[in-house]
């Protein structure tokens, strides 16, 4: 039996959630084509037959602007020294950029198997062999695996070369579990994910939300209170829609999605509070469970 763990890394929206959900054929990462969709550790438990991969999902490496920003990167760049295996993920559809010449200077030192997936081969890119041909010159890569997160399309292939480099060893979780995080946890991703999907601009990037109610009622009900954080007044105008349309919108489809995650019938109540410029405030990271 094998076991190990696989650390993935990459810009943001290069597709490491999507990847990780399709994985697990269980959404417990939040996916949105906004970028930074994902702020947090996020540890995925894959087990089959052969034994068990845990995946750790980190936010995408990026250039930070506020202190929240900064933790997201300092907890990207700590988590690509654990592990086993380094699962480099970048979008194909895409030319390489200068911030992905800089990712790999940063790894290609680190002493660990490197295996870099090439992502989105499902979206046409003219330019595909160009880039495949300067990927070739990043000589400290082990394996090079053409993917596609979307449709599965050699997924397999790379679940076969991560578990050729696993080493031997027995299950690190129960084989059971799909993922450490709560579901507290996963249920304010979801709310925050269909936020990000239904705002655009400054909106998504400054919103957090903190679960302050969970609880299965005497009914089997699970009622959830879920307060959704913003910086500005404006912020949560917008947030709210007319007459209170949008948050009504992100809140049916919140619940729709919790349900079917949670396996029960949920009564899903948001707030939106202003939490004036909270991304670049030390305390207010540490409230809002980033750090």
């Amino acid at each position: 039996m094998k076991s190990g763990v696989v650390v993935l890394a990459g810009k943001p929206n290069t597709g490491k959630s999507t990847l990780l959900n399709y994985i697990l054929k269980e959404k417990i990462a939040p996916v949105s084509s906004k970028p930074q969709t994902t702020r947090k550790r996020l540890k995925g438990i894959y087990t089959e037959e052969r034994g068990q991969i845990v995946f750790i999902d980190s936010p995408g490496l990026h250039k930070p602007t506020h202190i929240l920003g900064k933790y997201m990167v300092e907890e990207a760049i700590k988590n690509l020294y654990d592990g086993d295996v380094l699962l480099w993920i970048i979008d194909s559809s895409k030319n390489l950029t200068e911030e992905d010449y800089t990712i790999y200077e940063r790894i290609k030192n680190i002493k660990k198997p490197k295996i870099l997936a090439i992502n989105k081969i499902d979206i046409v890119n003219p330019k595909r062999k160009e880039l495949i041909n300067e990927l070739n010159n990043f000589n400290s890569i082990d394996k090079m695996i053409p993917i596609s997160s979307t449709t599965g399309e050699n997924v397999d292939i790379l679940l076969d070369e991560i578990f050729n480099i696993l080493p031997e060893g027995e299950y690190l979780y129960d084989p059971d579990l799909l993922t450490d995080s709560t579901e507290r946890e996963i249920v304010g991703e979801i709310i925050r994910e269909k936020i990000l999907i239904n705002t655009e601009e400054e909106i998504p990037y400054s919103v957090a939300v903190l679960i302050d109610d969970f609880k299965e009622r005497e009914n089997g009900k699970v009622y959830i209170k879920g307060i959704i954080y913003v910086e500005k007044e404006s912020q949560k105008k917008i947030l709210i829609g007319f007459k209170g349309n949008l948050i009504k919108k992100i809140g049916v489809e919140s619940r729709i999605e919790i349900e079917r995650f949670l396996g029960k019938s949920v009564f899903l109540e948001l707030w939106v509070k202003v939490y004036k410029n909270w991304r670049k405030k030390e305390e207010a990271i540490r409230y809002l469970g980033y750090k």
